[in-house]
């Protein structure tokens, strides 16, 4: 029992725990007043207990027992070719307060980790800074490499695979509630990868650093039967040379290398979105034994109506169908811009030119600051204007809504996003 202000903000006498050897780690809570503390784990084998008391009241104090236990969950890791499992403490069952697994997994050189999420679940009240999961690389470049999810996420944890050797994987949670738990499978993988999933991020092998030499990658993009992908380019920079033939990507309409054609990439300019109308779509990055550069940051998206759909990822860049050509008449089209939980997403006009005859009623852009459309908007806009200031939402997620009836001048948008 220690002395409690009347508030209980423990201004006075207090017992003070931190999650490691010293006062910089973690604060698990500070205790004083006469209800005594949940039993706690500590993440390592070190924990700090600073007991404080003023020179008035006195009361008989505290006594705490500690003991060692095995660790429950996390270490460091060596990803083979084999998949392999790991999960919550005593998944699917109840972990103990205050659960912090964090897993770093480290592939053989050259190689990246893959990290599958097979089960998932938080509470939706559960306070998202203190119950999470994280996927994020090592070393860590830019806050873009780290994905956290939460209780109140409605899209499946997309697959992960780490740009160099090595990945982190956090599970936090303050308290277990029925269902809670992380369960995923994670294992070593070369440059080459197919994905089935109806959106996701491409980024070359060592993003943001410079690429390998000697690199043939194979990449696969499936979506639903019923969908169609579009690409876009965020970033590109491959050794330039004559018809592409030292480092470049070919983008193909179909799931191998004898598909048709779209495109072959180098140089340092960033190249025009693909809508192949395709639901399946080929890549393959090569690189030579000489110049390395920075490589290429790819969002792709898929829907059913032919346009629009998820558009997931930190930083990226999305256009109306068909640009920098015009976009067809009578087009509907709507994008979710979906940025890691616990960041607010920015979207920058860089180009908008939509022909109307001025009232934005037939052909308009609208945003809106949230998931959907019961969320405060901003626009329309239409005509062409290039000095739109940025929108800002306040959350990580922007609904983008794009409507065209008509159009009789050579019209389309491009916009980009930062969180």
């Amino acid at each position: 029992m220690l002395e409690a202000h009347v508030a209980q903000t423990c201004q006075y006498d207090y017992v003070k725990i931190y999650d490691g050897g010293n006062e910089n780690a973690n604060l698990v809570g500070t205790f004083c007043g006469s209800i005594v503390p949940a039993s706690f784990l500590s993440t390592s084998n070190s924990l700090t207990v600073k007991f404080i008391t003023d020179n008035s009241v006195q009361r008989e104090g505290f006594n705490v027992t500690y003991t060692t236990v095995d660790r429950l969950c996390g270490g460091t890791y060596n990803a083979t070719s084999t998949s392999l499992t790991a999960m919550s403490p005593n998944f699917p069952n109840e972990y103990p307060p205050f659960t912090l697994c964090t897993w770093v997994i480290d592939a053989p050189p050259q190689q990246q980790v893959k990290v599958v999420v097979e089960t998932f679940h938080l509470h939706s009240s559960q306070d998202c800074s203190q119950n999470y999961l994280q996927l994020q690389d090592l070393p860590m470049h830019s806050q873009g490499s780290a994905h956290r999810f939460c209780g109140t996420e409605t899209l499946p944890v997309p697959e992960f695979y780490s740009h160099d050797r090595t990945a982190i994987v956090t599970f936090k949670s303050d308290e277990y509630r029925i269902n809670n738990g992380v369960r995923f499978t994670y294992q070593a993988t070369g440059c080459s990868r197919e994905y089935n999933q109806p959106f996701g991020y491409l980024k070359s092998p060592g993003w943001p650093g410079r690429h390998p030499n000697n690199m043939d990658c194979s990449i696969v993009l499936q979506a639903p039967l019923n969908h169609t992908i579009s690409l876009f380019f965020h970033a590109f920079s491959l050794e330039d040379s004559i018809q592409c033939s030292h480092d470049f990507l070919e983008v193909r309409n179909g799931s191998n290398m004898q598909s048709p054609l779209l495109g072959r990439f180098c140089g340092n300019i960033v190249p025009s979105p693909i809508f192949p109308q395709n639901h399946v779509v080929f890549l393959r990055f090569k690189s030579d034994i000489s110049r390395a550069h920075d490589g290429y940051e790819i969002t792709w998206t898929s829907s059913s109506s032919g346009c629009g759909g998820t558009l997931y990822g930190s930083t990226g860049t999305f256009a109306s169908p068909r640009y920098p050509a015009t976009y067809w008449n009578n087009t509907d089209c709507e994008w979710v811009i979906t940025v890691p939980k616990g960041r607010i997403v920015t979207v920058n006009f860089d180009f908008i030119s939509i022909d109307d005859p001025g009232d934005c009623s037939s052909n308009y852009l609208i945003l809106y600051s949230g998931p959907d459309t019961s969320y405060p908007q901003a626009g329309p806009y239409c005509g062409m204007d290039t000095n739109i200031a940025p929108f800002t939402a306040t959350s990580h997620q922007v609904y983008v809504k794009f409507h065209a009836e008509y159009v009789t001048l050579p019209s389309g948008f491009r916009l980009s996003w930062t969180s």
